[in-house]
């Protein structure tokens, strides 16, 4: 593969050739022509490496499919993880897409002093490049910012995306404010929200009384879920931001490597990307979140995980008994990993390391 010199920043994202969302081509073809005049515009030395994961046969391969742009300041690469890798994993029969390991694949792969681990809808505000730029990026510090979503224009210029009329927005005080409606979904620090969610089962179970909910077990559950906030309050207080933090999360390559990239569970990839920046506040890692005038515009596409779709996209999920983390399930591996936070770290081949992939 062909490599810049002094490469600075690696854009890492992962997809498939199976029109995830609908009009999948037009926005990766968006997503590269956005990084490529950017990267070139505020002279950074820049590489994006997109997995392509499980290919469907008899289909065109991204590679095909794709705008390959570059120039002085930026290149694409395209890395394949083909199906019988696909399929040594546990539950590839369910699930056909691993978006974690997937870009795991790209991180242990990318030259860059830096890495941004991201998604193949997403466009870069002007405001970051710029800070980018300065290369004045910290190692051991996690950079974070907001999300905005956009309806896009099909044409497929990025200058008729209307990108300041974001239709919501996700940033560290709400899930989601709808910007025609301004309807806001308050999101709670992430173990007061697991454990109002927890409260709620109990709660408003109709299947049994209230004596019958409130068991010995629930009681300790909860008292265990408390004591671990207690515990940790200072780390809860300073509050990580894990909205929509798949789509954004910069860090040097170095501190990737230390902590050998997202956990590799085969299952959907619902709560991964939080599980990472839980691990890296166990690890006293640093954190930097970008101002309000810097962020990521999203564009718009079926089911993208904001709350008006959560339901469908769980409903889905169960229906293919495809496994993900509930709020639940979450809370007590962040428990552990406040004990061990390597614990989910197994894997010294993390990233299908120890294979040649074209």
């Amino acid at each position: 593969m062909k490599n810049l010199n002094n490469t600075y920043l690696s854009i890492v994202a992962a997809s498939r050739n199976d029109n995830h969302g609908n009009n999948l081509d037009l926005r990766t073809n968006l997503f590269i022509k956005s990084l490529a005049e950017n990267c070139k515009r505020y002279k950074i030395k820049s590489e994006l490496i997109l997995v392509e994961w499980n290919q469907i046969p008899n289909t065109k391969t991204l590679s095909d499919r794709l705008d390959i742009v570059s120039n002085e300041y930026f290149i694409l690469k395209v890395i394949t993880v083909s199906k019988d890798y696909h399929l040594s994993f546990p539950n590839s029969d369910k699930l056909e897409f691993f978006q974690m390991i997937a870009k795991n694949v790209g991180i242990r792969r990318a030259s860059g002093e830096f890495i941004l681990a991201t998604n193949i809808d997403v466009i870069i505000n002007q405001k970051l490049y710029e800070f980018i730029s300065k290369k004045k990026l910290e190692k051991k510090t996690i950079y974070r910012c907001d999300r905005h979503c956009i309806n896009y224009n099909y044409s497929g210029n990025i200058e008729d995306t209307h990108l300041n009329q974001f239709t919501n927005f996700i940033d560290r005080k709400y899930y989601s404010l709808d910007v025609k409606t301004k309807v806001k979904y308050y999101v709670y620090s992430s173990v007061f929200r697991q454990i109002k969610t927890f409260l709620q089962s109990i709660f408003k179970k109709k299947e049994k009384t209230l004596i019958e909910r409130i068991t010995i077990k629930n009681l300790l559950n909860i008292l265990k879920k408390i004591i671990f906030y207690l515990k940790n309050y200072k780390i809860f207080q300073k509050k990580i931001f894990t909205n929509a933090c798949g789509d954004f999360t910069l860090l040097d390559k170095d501190s990737w490597i230390d902590l050998k990239g997202y956990c590799e569970l085969p299952i959907y990839s619902w709560h991964l990307d939080s599980l990472f920046l839980w691990e890296a506040r166990f690890k006293r890692y640093k954190f930097y979140d970008f101002d309000d005038k810097s962020y990521i515009y999203h564009m718009n596409h079926q089911i993208s995980g904001v709350i008006s779709e959560k339901k469908n996209l769980f409903e889905s999920l169960d229906n293919k008994k495809i496994p993900y983390l509930s709020n639940d399930e979450f809370l007590d591996l962040a428990m552990k990993l406040s004990k061990n936070p390597d614990f989910l770290k197994t894997n010294e081949f993390w990233g299908l390391h120890n294979i040649n992939l074209s």
